[in-house]
Order: structure tokens, then C-alpha cells, then sequence
């Protein structure tokens, strides 16, 4: 039997009803982020609608670039294939990240205005500074993805390679069951804990686990005055080299789970550096920055009563 730190977890769904595990673990993401996210737009003093107008920027490009990366980077096949190109099969969380900040660019030059039903497009005259959006964003988002991810663990969609018995990541395995009927099983109503016979990573737990410590890290400094930039420079260095690491228990194309390889990399290991390069680039700004750090407490702008933004 395997000796990981973690059982294999599963859900019988047909006991749920409508409810899907992932499904219900991706509300849980979206609802608790807008409602922190929200909550601290309005601390920074930040109007409400209009960061109302960035985030829906934010999350329609980000699906947009997600699904959009997942066909050219790791099913490029499926355009060229008998399998229709509008069939989703998958999304890219690198891509979805890549799309979020097309979208914070485009939130930044553009306004979109509702007066009734009939929206208007109008570019602004002068574009918005991101530095206080990014870090109200940034410092947020891990609660998102940590739910996210809880989701990706319950379903084992991302399964990694094997882990060597005794070795020290091997404690950081799952005991996988070798088939349905391996291993010694606990159920719990639903929910099933199953210790199989083999050690196997799922990438889905890991990352979900450090982007709980990263919540709470971020969490315990909400109260605290940083210089600006200061949460954009470390979660792109925090999660940007933990993913690139990450990506190496990460099975090649061909097997359940693996990915392709580009020069030897993942694309989200290509994407990792690109992002711990920009997290350097955010760092120096954050030291040598000489204004004062973003208030805590401030009084929200008022906005207009009878215009609805986008």
C-alpha cells in the first residue's frame, strides 16, 4: 500500500444531485473573490463600478484566453482533427491569467457605457493608472484559485508522475489506487478516502494547498501599509516560481495528464518565467518607490446614478 501523506479522494456525485464537485467548488471561487475583491476596492477608495467594469473585463477575457491557449498550446490537434473547434474540452489557468491582463489594458484605455439597454463605446481621455487596481487584484486572487484548485484535487484532473517509495517527495503523494477496487476504502456519506497501492502527485492538491498558505499569508497583511506595487511583485514571484517547479512532476503529452512539451518546457513553465521577470521588474518599483503607500481607509468616489458601466 502507498505511504503518501494523502489519500485518494473522491465524490460519488450521483448522491449530490445537480451539484458538481467542480462545478460547486468554481462558484465557491467566484463568489468569494468578488466578494473580498469588492470589499477591498472599497478600502483602497476605488469606484465601485467602474472596478465592477474591470473585473467582468477581467473574467471574459480571461475564459476567452483560456480556452484559446488550451487549443493552440496543448490540444493543437483538435483544430485540424474531425472534432468541431467550438467543443470545449479544457481551459488554460495560464491562458485565463494572459487574458486577465489583455483585459486589465483594455479596462485601462476603454469605457463602456449603458444608458438603458444601449451600450456606447468611448475611449478615455486619459488611462487609468493600474497600480492601484493591480494590487487590490492581486492581493485577492489566491483565495479564487485555491477554491479553484480544490476543485481540480476533487476530480483528479491533474494527475503528475509517480513518486519513488521512501523518497522524501513521496510524502507528498497521493496513495492512488492502482483500479476501482484497490486499496482500503473509508466513505463518508458521498465522499470516499481510498489509500491505493501506488504514489502518484496530483498537481490539483499541491497547488491548492500552497495557494491556501498564500491566501493567508496575504490575508494577515490587509491591515498592514505597503509601498505600492508591493502584493503585484510577490504574487508574481510567489506563484510564478512555484508553478514552474510544479510543472516538472507534470507527465509528458500521451499520458493521463501530461502536457506537451515547448523546448523542453510546459507553456506554463515558459509563461512562469515570464511572469517572475515582471515580478522583478514590479519588486524594484516597490523599493525604490518614493510615494506614500496606498491608503487603507478611504471614502469611495460617488458615482453616477443613472449610468451603469461595463
Amino acid at each position: 500500500m502507498g505511504r503518501g501523506l494523502f489519500p485518494f479522494v473522491s465524490i460519488d456525485e450521483s448522491r449530490l444531485g445537480p451539484v458538481h464537485a467542480y462545478g460547486f467548488c468554481l462558484a465557491l471561487a467566484l463568489i468569494s473573490w468578488d466578494w473580498l475583491v469588492m470589499r477591498r476596492a472599497a478600502r483602497y477608495g476605488l469606484d465601485k463600478r467602474d472596478f465592477r467594469a474591470l473585473t467582468l473585463w477581467i473574467l471574459g477575457l480571461g475564459g476567452v484566453f483560456g480556452v484559446g491557449i488550451d487549443w493552440l498550446f496543448y490540444r493543437p490537434t483538435d483544430l485540424v482533427a474531425d472534432k468541431p473547434a467550438f467543443v470545449l474540452q479544457g481551459i488554460s489557468i495560464t491562458g485565463g491569467f494572459v487574458g486577465a491582463i489583455v483585459g486589465g489594458f483594455v479596462w485601462r484605455n476603454v469605457r463602456v457605457r449603458f444608458e438603458g439597454f444601449r451600450p456606447s463605446i468611448e475611449r478615455r481621455a486619459t488611462p487609468v493608472a493600474l497600480m492601484p487596481y493591480s494590487e487590490v487584484i492581486v492581493s485577492t486572487w489566491p483565495i479564487a484559485f485555491t477554491f479553484g484548485r480544490l476543485g481540480c484535487a476533487l476530480v483528479h484532473d491533474h494527475p503528475g508522475v509517480f513518486a519513488t517509495p521512501g523518497s522524501l517527495g513521496a510524502r507528498f503523494a497521493v496513495a492512488w489506487p492502482y483500479h476501482a477496487g484497490d486499496g482500503i476504502r473509508y466513505s463518508f456519506g458521498p465522499f470516499h478516502a481510498t489509500w491505493g497501492s501506488l504514489l502518484r502527485y496530483d498537481l490539483g492538491l499541491l497547488e491548492c494547498l500552497y495557494l491556501a498558505l498564500l491566501t493567508v499569508a496575504f490575508a494577515a497583511t490587509y491591515r498592514v501599509r505597503v509601498r505600492p506595487w508591493t502584493y503585484t511583485a510577490a504574487g508574481c514571484l510567489l506563484y510564478a516560481s512555484a508553478r514552474f517547479f510544479l510543472d516538472f512532476l507534470r507527465p509528458n503529452a500521451g499520458v493521463a495528464g501530461g502536457e506537451p512539451r515547448h523546448f523542453g518546457l510546459t507553456f506554463a513553465q515558459w509563461w512562469s518565467i515570464a511572469v517572475f521577470v515582471g515580478g522583478l521588474w514590479f519588486a524594484r518599483k516597490a523599493i525604490t518607490s518614493t510615494g506614500s503607500p496606498i491608503p487603507e481607509e478611504a471614502p469611495a468616489p460617488a458615482a453616477p446614478e443613472r449610468e451603469r458601466e461595463a
